[in-house]
């Protein structure tokens, strides 16, 4: 290894960089979306990996393509600065490594850089409706289907791993399942945060370091594979329709198209929960708690529908047994903030004021960026007799 000074300090408000001298491996992790300056994901682990590593953010929320600013004033530079990294340590084998925004940055840097590349959940095409990048892109920042193009002259196999019951997530890979050099795993009763639900069972250090050692993804890890890649065109046709029209709020072809899918995937989670929520929407409460159910029977590892669940029996009137829903969700999910929070509102109306303080209070702690969870626990903690 060269004993020249290093092409860039190693820290940054945008970067971290932990070099071991003994390693012809670099890993970069590409953060995700809304991370602070100085906040990166996979900080835990990923140092524990004893190869080189490089952790970025883009706290612009720019889907990097702008660049990370601590490394270069553009994507360009940021680009150049990496390769006299790679030169600089002289690393035979790069891995590109992100989540969300991250995942689509592992994908774009990671094409650049010939790396080998383990994408979680990642927008493909960027802008769509209701997605995450157009709600923080600048305006006509990029073509948005330019990452289609980078990977169809990709000579390396891209990994990719998603949650089965994040609609677009599912679309996002539907996108790209037709490219040889594309390999998608989908997770059951799995959401869009799959490295947080993977490092809940203990694996998702041992997947890195896998990926890391052998550039594959060791798919035997997963008890609760999904059915990814017997999916159709039009399944992914039908579920682009039924959540666009679900989160425009037009809950009958929303229920049209998810009943769709249900006549030839009829335990397609997705499908299942966009019609239980869109009969609770409006308000068809029975008829919610029936594909509820069937959703939860599905996916028991989903926590959110089984919330959804709960509200729905409460509903109906069956505060009990929504209470005994909302015990057990706690029980199984301890840290799931919204089951707390429902809880103390139901101990409100039972007059169980003390218990429902306890409830706001452990809501609150879970989630302290929620406002409606300080503002509740605050103004029953400040009652006289409490």
């Amino acid at each position: 290894m060269s004993n020249s000074e290093f092409p860039t300090p190693l820290k940054g408000d945008n970067h971290s960089i932990f070099v071991r001298p003994s390693s012809s491996k670099l890993v970069i992790f590409f953060a995700a979306i809304n991370m602070k300056e100085n906040q990166f994901n996979f900080w835990q682990l990923g140092r524990e990996i004893d190869e080189n590593v490089i952790f970025v953010n883009d706290p612009s929320n720019q889907w990097y393509l702008n660049g990370i600013p601590s490394l270069g004033a553009s994507l360009d530079q940021t680009i150049l600065c990496l390769k006299k990294w790679i030169n600089h340590l002289e690393v035979k084998d790069v891995y590109a490594v992100g989540t969300s925004m991250g995942g689509h940055a592992s994908i774009h840097y990671g094409i650049e850089l010939d790396a080998n590349i383990l994408s979680f959940p990642a927008e493909i095409i960027l802008g769509e409706p209701y997605s995450r990048s157009i709600q923080n892109l600048e305006q006509d920042i990029v073509k948005k289907n330019f990452l289609l193009e980078k990977i169809a002259s990709f000579d390396r196999t891209i990994h990719m791993i998603i949650g089965e019951s994040t609609p677009k997530d599912l679309i996002n890979a539907g996108y790209i399942r037709g490219f040889e050099n594309v390999k998608v795993y989908s997770l059951l009763g799995t959401d869009h945060y799959v490295p947080s639900v993977i490092s809940r069972s203990s694996k998702l250090y041992t997947l890195l370091m896998n990926f890391v050692s052998t550039g594959m993804v060791q798919k035997e890890l997963f008890s609760n594979s999904g059915n990814f890649n017997l999916y159709d065109d039009e399944l992914f046709a039908d579920l682009a329709e039924a959540y666009q029209n679900f989160r425009a709020a037009n809950f009958e072809k929303a229920i049209f198209y998810a009943k769709r899918i249900l006549t030839r995937f009829p335990a397609f989670e997705s499908a299942l929960y966009i019609i239980g929520d869109s009969y609770f929407q409006k308000e068809e409460y029975q008829l919610a708690t029936n594909y509820l159910a069937s959703a939860a029977i599905v996916a028991p590892n989903n926590a959110d529908y089984l919330f959804k669940y709960s509200h729905a029996i409460r509903m109906l009137g069956d505060k009990n047994t929504s209470l005994h829903i909302l015990d057990t969700l706690i029980q199984k999910f301890p840290n799931y903030a919204k089951a707390y929070y429902a809880r103390g509102n139901m101990q409100v109306e039972e007059g169980n004021e003390l218990q429902a303080l306890e409830s706001f209070k452990l809501a609150f702690s879970l989630d302290n960026r929620n406002k409606k969870f300080e503002s509740r626990y605050l103004k029953l903690r400040n009652k006289p007799f409490i």
